[in-house]
């Protein structure tokens, strides 16, 4: 059968250009669309999903706030005298039993004045066994206080001419003053450990972890070292070795003192002796000190902290300015003029920082002189906020915005709880002729370290 009759001619579709570049278009609109819309979702979500992750899988630090002191200086030399008096009562009362038990009779109680009981204690001998139990028992007291004291050593890496590499070990002693459900922290000398290329601290035990410094402040010359908890080793419970801090206005010449840590310029030193000198005001730059002498010979590297005979650590050792080691005393900063630096340091917070450098009002400059009482100005640190708002040495400064100011002491309390960028009112008596005028100065705070 013939079929040619039956063609079929297939002709391909043309190609409609105007169509794929409205659709390629499309596709590219949209796309950039999704992505700008996904971008602002994202954006806008990122600070609460990071927090609930934050919250889910770490801890968030704690604020370390310090505990109050427990008691009042008052109330310490109080207890104490109660302590001697106790303590020469029991000796009494064993005198009096051993001396009844030598005659065969009952003893009978009776009460005793002062002079009867200073004449009892005039009795009792003191030999060499007695010195060995008194010396073993601070040992041990020693000892038990080495728990809150760690070694910090500071590693600097240098490579000589040969290309060899050699580390340099400079270390201190640090005091265990708090924790932040994250970190161990740690009350170091800064200056032993600035520039250093690692950080090992060593426990009691002599095991060591890595560390790190979380704050320094340039003015005491003091460091927050911190250890992270998840680095300490689970058998030391971190509870236990966190130091009692007690209030050094309660130290008077004479008072009984432990130095732990380096007070020898090597760890593991101890030292026992008495704070031998009333205590002296030393004043820094918006900070104010009390500086107190003991009667234990240390080093020029000595480091550490000096404790009470209740536990409590009341004064972190100095560095000493001697050149040799000959007759170098053990000096430390009084403990409760340290506790605003430690919380700030700890906390990692700035210091605000005005750069003024003062000394009280004495009554006999008042009366005499016609200075009024507040804090006097010696010195403002160059370019420093004080000195650019117009401070000058010899200024008075008799309040900050609505808070009184009687000493210099008063004045560093109030800039402590000052940050920096606060803008501030001080009151200021000035000496103009023969008399004192009032002027009010306008400073913004700066930021210390700057």
């Amino acid at each position: 059968m013939n079929q040619d009759f039956i063609k079929e001619d297939i002709k391909k579709r043309p190609v409609n250009k105007a169509k794929i570049l409205r659709k390629t278009l499309t596709t590219i609109a949209l796309a950039i669309v999704f992505g700008v819309v996904a971008s602002l979702v994202i954006l806008v979500l990122e600070p609460y999903l990071e927090k609930i992750t934050t919250k889910t899988n770490e801890p968030v630090p704690e604020i370390v706030s310090l505990p109050e002191d427990e008691m009042s200086p008052e109330e310490m030399l109080s207890e104490y005298m109660m302590q001697e008096s106790a303590l020469a009562e029991m000796m009494a009362e064993e005198n009096a039993e051993a001396e009844a038990e030598a005659e065969e009779t009952d003893p009978v109680e009776l009460p005793l004045s002062e002079d009867q009981v200073n004449a009892i204690l005039s009795k009792v001998r003191l030999d060499a066994t007695s010195y060995r139990q008194i010396m073993m028992s601070m040992s041990a007291y020693a000892r038990d206080l080495g728990m809150y004291v760690v070694n910090v050593t500071a590693v600097r890496s240098s490579v000589d001419w040969l290309n060899s590499v050699n580390d340099r070990k400079d270390s201190t002693a640090g005091l265990i003053i708090a924790e932040n459900n994250i970190e161990l922290l740690i009350l170091a000398d800064s200056k032993a450990l600035s520039n250093a290329d690692t950080l090992k601290v060593a426990f009691k035990d002599g095991r060591s972890v890595p560390a790190q410094i979380k704050s320094a402040d340039t003015v005491t010359g003091l460091a927050i070292v911190a250890v992270n908890l998840s680095e300490i080793p689970q058998d030391i419970d971190v509870s236990t070795i966190i130091a009692k801090l007690g209030n050094s206005n309660s130290l008077y010449v004479g008072s009984p003192i432990v130095a732990i840590g380096s007070p020898k310029g090597n760890f593991g030193s101890i030292g026992y002796g008495i704070v031998d000198a009333p205590k002296t005001s030393i004043s820094l730059a918006d900070t104010h000190l009390n500086l107190f002498t003991t009667d234990i010979l240390g080093s020029r590297n000595s480091s550490g902290v000096i404790f009470n005979l209740q536990g409590q650590a009341i004064g972190f050792i100095t560095e000493s300015q001697a050149e040799t080691d000959e007759n170098v005393v053990v000096n430390v900063y009084g403990i409760t003029e340290l506790r605003d630096t430690i919380e700030k340091l700890s906390n990692a917070e700035d210091f605000g920082y005005l750069g003024i450098t003062g000394t009280d009002v004495t009554s006999q400059a008042n009366a005499e002189l016609g200075v009024p009482m507040g804090a006097y100005v010696t010195k403002t640190d160059m370019d420093s906020p004080a000195m650019q708002s117009g401070v000058l040495v010899g200024d008075v400064i008799t309040g900050i915005d609505d808070q009184h100011v009687s000493y210099y002491s008063e004045y560093v309390s109030i800039i402590q709880k000052c940050k920096p960028d606060d803008e501030i009112v001080m009151h200021i008596m000035r000496k103009s002729q023969d008399e004192y005028v009032g002027i009010d100065i306008t400073l913004t705070v700066g930021r210390r370290g700057e």
